[in-house]
């Protein structure tokens, strides 16, 4: 590292060099990028499926020690070029920021609330630990930023999500009793390796730590006796972290915090005893932290609480989804598209369909939604009604069509980047199945689904219904 870099990272982070022995080796780390990290979705493939896809397309992959469904990609990649990203396939996320539902351990039958959920990539990874049945809420102040949730929730069939909208210091108490809870609160990202910015104004700091407190007490509030909530963040900041922590369990007397779980190959770092001549009470010592010097990771602080299994509890006025929707196998609609499609009805066995506005959306049976809360969308959608009658949706398509059996058209790598593109794709580049007539078909590369194309064999191509949002993002 250049004298110049050197200086520059004491400049922007020296106030941490007290509480590192091994600055300098954190100093060098601050100037480098971040591996890029990628994980399976498991409904779909495996690690090693997916690093043979990877290869297949020159992009080297390592598996992620600690954490089976991850890789490792070489830190120049751009993984949301690769067909398999927007197939669902996969899903692109630092790997620090998996401790923090590693930690949460949600499990199957539980209801799960993330508080501050946008983009979405632990809500994705809650949803699964369900078994995408269940009941998981994704709030975030900021209605717009859900977008991405909204993203993750077609790609990789997310069946068992709400989104809702809403300030999460006010989330309402009524909106039901949660297992488990995940404040992944926003921070100022002071220290993220790479990351040039200027150093946190501490007015600034004093205002967002005040905001985190907030929204862990309302988190105790919502939590059930007996349930646990993971508060995180992304920040080296101290007065984020274990302060935050301090301050709320000296004045809530129903949470304790409790050891986070060892992880076998991350050897997570303790955190801070003392900061800027305050020291914490001797329980935050539980917490836990990531140091991109110690573990090759961006900054990240994790802790776990249990809330008192003798506190009182909130009533729970939430509303199971089945009392007002049917089950999709008696949808006429899911009826005419597993027909036309070739998709047997027990693929879906176990959800609902609800019909808000313009969409049909599939949802787990077992899905509870929140009371008091302003819902932005509930599960994946299935169609959408047009002028000319029900379009399957994109994320039903990705979901459903690798069981469909009609309307297929198999492609190539080359062919799903012609499609991606959203240009026409000709027919010599597919191979069709069950094509009597012109319409939409179901795109594949090697069995898994790309999305939906419009057959037109007077054009001799199949149109791109590749989504135009989608088009215009990248990873």
């Amino acid at each position: 590292m250049s004298a110049n870099d050197r200086s520059d990272v004491e400049r922007r982070l020296g106030r941490y060099r007290a509480a590192l022995e091994d600055w300098d080796d954190f100093a060098e780390a601050m100037r480098a990028p971040l591996p890029t990290v990628v994980w399976a979705n498991p409904e779909r493939l495996d690690r090693d499926a997916l690093a043979a896809i990877l290869d297949a397309s020159g992009v080297p992959s390592e598996p992620v020690g600690w954490e089976p469904h991850a890789l490792r990609l070489p830190t120049a990649t751009r993984p949301g070029k690769h067909w398999a990203h927007w197939a669902g396939l996969y899903y692109v996320q630092e790997e620090a920021s998996l401790v923090p539902v590693r930690a949460l351990d949600p499990r199957p039958g539980e209801r799960v609330l993330d508080l501050c959920a946008a983009p979405g990539s632990k809500t994705a990874r809650i949803a699964f630990a369900l078994g995408n049945r269940g009941t998981v809420v994704a709030n975030d102040r900021n209605a717009g930023r859900l977008a991405a949730n909204a993203a993750s929730i077609l790609r990789l069939g997310l069946r068992n999500v709400t989104c809702t909208a809403g300030d999460g210091t006010a989330f309402p108490l009524d909106a039901g009793r949660w297992d488990a809870v995940l404040v992944d609160a926003p921070c100022s990202g002071e220290g993220t390796p790479g990351d040039p910015r200027e150093p946190t104004d501490p007015e600034f700091r004093r205002a967002i730590a005040g905001t985190q407190r907030a929204l862990l007490r309302r988190a105790a509030r919502l939590c059930r006796p007996g349930g646990r909530i993971v508060y995180s963040t992304c920040t080296l900041a101290p007065e984020e972290n274990e302060a935050v922590i301090d301050d709320v369990l000296a004045r809530t007397p129903s949470l304790r915090a409790v050891p986070v779980p060892p992880i076998a190959g991350l050897p997570l770092s303790e955190a801070l005893p003392a900061w800027d001549g305050r020291p914490f009470a001797a329980p935050v010592r539980h917490a836990r932290r990531l140091w991109p010097h110690r573990h090759g990771t961006d900054v990240f602080f994790v802790a776990l609480l249990d809330k008192d299994a003798a506190a009182p509890a909130n009533e729970d006025r939430s509303t199971p989804v089945t009392e007002v929707a049917p089950d999709a196998r008696e949808s006429a609609t899911v009826r005419r598209f597993a027909r036309d499609f070739g998709i047997p009805l027990e693929a879906l066995a176990g959800h609902r369909v609800l019909e808000r506005g313009r969409y049909a959306r599939l949802v787990a049976d077992d899905h509870r939604l929140p009371a008091g809360a302003k819902h932005v969308a509930t599960g994946l959608t299935v169609h959408r009604n047009h002028v000319r009658g029900p379009k399957l949706a994109t994320g039903a398509a990705l979901w459903l069509g690798p069981r469909a059996t009609r309307r297929l058209a198999e492609v190539d790598p080359a062919g799903a980047a012609v499609y991606q593109a959203r240009e026409p794709l000709p027919l010599r580049d597919a191979r069709l199945r069950g094509c009597e007539r012109d319409g939409y078909v179901v795109l594949r590369v090697d069995g898994h689904a790309l999305g939906l194309g419009q057959l037109r064999r007077g054009h001799g191509a199949i149109l791109s219904e590749f989504p135009k949002a989608w088009s215009r993002q990248t990873i």
